[in-house]
């Protein structure tokens, strides 16, 4: 039996060109660089906490994906809806823009596909799209999201039932997911060989690797000598690290 909880989960996407992707999600989204590490970049919120890693690969070793991609949607929820009428007085293209019961939320479409619901909602089924856009005072003084997390990582599977079985072996970690039955040559591609989403790093307290290990057996692809993460591979081909 595991007894690790899951206290939040950070995606990892590949992407062609960070500085593009990057200024997106400052701009678009309104979160912070805080660590860039080679090709790595980390995003987080004024807490100054990782929730978001851009990693730049550039098409000699990765290329855009064929079909659909594995992430369908990320869903990020916000501390204070105010800001996210702050990030729309801004200006910025926005796909689909809703109304709920704390406010305003909206959809965009990242440079490399990825679509992003930026909300601030208990319950996103409260979300209703509308069609006319207000007039957004801006705030001139607001640069950053106080805080965000990750709330719902929306996966396109081929298989539902064998993806569902796969993340109950961890209690807890289906409560971040949504899955969506769908086809597509890239799928189930070697991990890291496409423009998507390739790891979600996993914050667990307590951590015990040997819990963790022991949830998923086989599926286990590494785990060093001093036990500090475990990494597991999913039937997508996703990685999964976790880590205290």
């Amino acid at each position: 039996m595991c007894i690790n909880k899951i206290s939040s989960i950070s995606p990892v996407l590949k992407t062609n060109n960070r500085n593009v992707n990057q200024e997106f999600f400052e701009k678009v989204l309104g979160m912070k660089t805080l660590l860039e590490d080679g090709a790595l970049l980390s995003l987080g919120d004024l807490s100054k906490t990782d929730r978001l890693y851009l990693e730049e690969s550039p098409s000699m070793r990765t290329r855009k994906v064929e079909g659909p991609k594995r992430l369908a949607c990320l869903k990020i929820r916000v501390t204070n809806p105010q800001e996210i009428e702050w990030l729309l007085a801004r200006g910025h293209q926005v796909d689909r823009l809703f109304k709920g019961k704390n406010g305003y939320a909206f959809e965009a479409l990242s440079p490399e596909g990825d679509r992003i619901l930026l909300h601030a909602e208990e319950q996103v089924d409260s979300l209703t799209e509308i069609e006319e856009v207000p007039d957004f005072q801006a705030n001139e003084e607001f640069t950053t999201l106080t805080e965000f997390f990750v709330e719902k990582i929306v996966l396109r599977v081929p298989n539902v039932e064998t993806s569902t079985a796969f993340y109950q072996q961890l209690p807890g970690l289906e409560e971040y997911l949504d899955l969506e039955a769908s086809d597509g040559p890239d799928l189930t591609l070697a991990n890291g060989q496409t423009w998507d989403l390739c790891q979600v790093k996993v914050i667990l307290e307590p951590f015990v690797a040997s819990e963790v290990a022991s949830c998923f057996g086989d599926q286990v692809t590494f785990v060093p000598k001093r036990q500090q993460f475990v990494l597991v591979e999913d039937p997508s081909k996703i990685e999964w690290w976790f880590e205290a």
